[in-house]
């Protein structure tokens, strides 16, 4: 019964222009719009990686959860995000392309954060690269055990929804975000036994893609780094960007390679 009702929430599509090479994959940053050491320590992070890349004319690709929580209103907008959004402005005068595909905690994107990208995504994408074809998702939803955020996934993101949550008050709207905040939470923190079936079903679901093409399935959403290889196809799982550590993916054309600050 959910297969009509949750087909919109699962489509891709493949892009229909060029990217600039090299291309570098993170995500899963959480920035916070409350202050916090952890906060200022992730922000640092992103300027080391800046530092690391703005020579190299290429693009970038946000997977999702760049922030805890985002929703952007009509009018009167917090101005929670304008260090970071200063961060994303910064990368674009130095030529290089920011691209950006919404996670479980920031699909609720506008026209503030769309000016300070080059475009933004709310569902998976296919890149066509150089030598390989890279099939992008955050990763959410993905799991045969996630009907039911798949059916709360296509609550959130409707019109509706959308309309009757900027109604309430923004302080009330922050504490609820709070609430569901990723840093409060012990989600991420996954024993060895289900890690192997996550990572068992992940596998599966990367084969259905290379079956249709794609060389490389690429994501983040689990908080931890797993590589899988089979028959020259590749499924990456990439560590977060946290307070300790800037994970992120680097591709040339031709290969993909790990990398972290």
């Amino acid at each position: 019964p959910y297969t009509t009702l949750f087909r919109s929430c699962i489509f891709y599509k493949r892009l229909s222009f060029l990217m600039q090479l090299p291309i570098y994959f993170f995500g899963d940053n959480h920035f916070s719009p409350t202050p916090s050491l952890s906060n200022e320590q992730k922000i640092k992070k992103m300027e080391e990686f800046i530092l690391e890349i703005e020579n190299s004319k290429g693009s970038i690709f946000i997977m999702g959860d760049f922030f805890d929580y985002y929703f952007e209103y009509n009018r009167n907008n917090p101005n929670y995000f304008e260090r970071i959004f200063s961060l994303l402005e910064k990368i674009k005068t130095k030529g290089i392309e920011v691209y950006f595909i919404a996670g479980n905690h920031d699909f609720w994107i506008g026209k503030k954060f769309q000016s300070v990208i080059t475009k933004s995504f709310l569902s998976d994408q296919i890149l066509s690269e150089g030598n390989k074809k890279i099939y992008v998702t955050h990763g959410d939803g993905i799991l045969s055990w996630d009907k039911g955020y798949r059916l709360l996934k296509f609550i959130l993101r409707s019109k509706i929804f959308r309309f009757l949550y900027s109604l309430l008050p923004k302080n009330i709207a922050l504490k609820v975000a709070n609430r569901i905040s990723y840093e409060r939470k012990d989600s991420h923190k996954i024993n060895n036994d289900k890690l192997e079936k996550i990572h068992s079903e992940l596998i599966q679901y990367s084969r259905s893609k290379w079956n249709k093409g794609c060389d490389i399935v690429i994501m983040g959403h689990y908080h931890h780094s797993f590589n899988f290889s089979e028959n020259q196809k590749q499924l990456i799982i990439l560590d977060d960007c946290c307070d300790q550590q800037f994970n992120y993916a680097k591709y040339d054309g031709n290969s993909i390679s790990i990398k972290s600050l």
